[in-house]
């Protein structure tokens, strides 16, 4: 899993940025959403312009240049920070496997090429590479002595063709590795609002939802979604083989669903596919950007606890402070992002934080404010 990172100069985060999601907290409830005294599952607030979202595309900003998954165009029209003179945005990742600390360092001028990059596998820098000083890379993996290392000409990440070219070796470094690229290639950031407004990392494939939802034999169980979240409807396959659709069954007549269902319908069942994605093992990470703009606060609650109950890591941004509760996630998972600095609400407070506190209450009264 992710630990930690730290950027610097890219978009708003002119300094060093840092997000820890170590915890050493002996919480005795919500036990579940922290692995490892690592953040498993987390919720982050703050206001507008706070850099949320920029924090989501910090986080998975790997993927531009380790994977061939999506990247938004328009993205290197803004990646550096405007008010910096440094031409260089530098990321530090700090993760965990099987008990095993990775560390990947590098610096970019633009999204897609690495200026520099270091992978560190337990203590061990089995990657090192500048294109300052060399164009020659250090490869130090059991497997990979013969690959070819000069990268004069290339913009392709020395990590990427590594991953890509090299047969290496059975060990236990190697096999960290090819968890930490297995890691990387899973990572995604999305918005449910729609399914192809705003996502980066994992593909998300060419089906549409309605389709997606039937060839995985899943329309019961999104009925039964729907249902659970306060959408009462009952849903039936219609369409010729390949052309499938979903619609609302009412009878002795049905409606489209994309035709008929609401906003906030419409936004649900694009989560629905994402979620699909995140149950089959497909996402190892997830950044979910305003995740509830349509969602009644109930329905908020029910999402959020269903992603606590997924494999994968995640991390949801929002404004509802409903949210905010022990019965979910715990005072470890919560982080306000304010002034350039991200903390969990249990270092915005002098007092010892128990179950039975109201952290929304809390949360409004000022009690988390630096």
């Amino acid at each position: 899993m992710l630990n930690k990172l730290a950027v610097k100069n890219f978009r708003n985060f002119e300094n060093w940025f840092e997000l820890d999601l170590h915890s050493n907290r002996s919480y005795e409830f919500s036990k579940h959403v922290v692995q490892n005294d690592t953040v498993k599952h987390a919720v982050v607030y703050g206001t507008n312009g706070e850099g949320k979202s920029n924090l989501g595309l910090a986080i998975i900003d790997a993927t531009s240049h380790l994977t061939d998954n999506h990247l938004q165009p328009g993205l290197n029209n803004n990646y550096l920070n405007a008010s910096s003179d440094c031409k260089l945005a530098e990321f530090i990742y700090y993760f965990q496997f099987d008990g095993v600390d990775v560390i990947y360092k590098y610096g970019k001028e633009r999204c897609t090429s690495t200026v520099y990059e270091q992978l560190i596998i337990d203590g061990v820098s089995v990657v090192d590479f500048d294109r300052r000083q060399s164009p020659l890379a250090s490869f130090n993996l059991a497997g990979a002595e013969t690959l070819k290392n000069d990268f004069g000409g290339k913009e392709i990440s020395p990590v990427k063709f590594l991953k890509s070219n090299a047969l290496l070796d059975k060990n236990r470094i190697n096999d960290i590795f090819d968890s930490f690229t297995r890691f990387i290639d899973g990572m995604v950031f999305f918005r449910t609002l729609s399914k192809l407004q705003e996502f980066y990392g994992q593909p998300i494939g060419k089906q549409r939802v309605s389709q997606a939802i039937i060839e995985q034999g899943k329309l019961q169980d999104f009925e039964q979604f729907l249902n659970d979240s306060g959408v009462r409807c009952k849903l039936k396959q219609s369409g010729s083989e390949g052309e499938e659709i979903i619609e609302f069954d009412f009878g002795e007549r049905s409606v489209e669903f994309s035709q008929a269902a609401s906003t906030g319908t419409i936004s649900l069942g694009n989560f629905y596919y994402w979620f699909l994605k995140l149950i089959s093992g497909e996402i190892s990470f997830a950044y979910i950007d305003e995740f509830d703009a349509y969602y009644h606060f109930n329905l908020a609650r029910h999402i959020v606890e269903k992603i606590s109950l997924t494999d994968c890591q995640s991390i949801i941004t929002t404004h509802n402070s409903t949210l905010m509760s022990n019965n979910i996630l715990r005072p470890d998972c919560y982080f306000v992002l304010s002034k350039q600095e991200i903390k969990p609400l249990y270092e915005l407070t002098d007092r010892e934080i128990r179950k039975a506190h109201n952290l929304e209450k809390m949360y409004r009264s000022g009690a988390f404010d630096e």
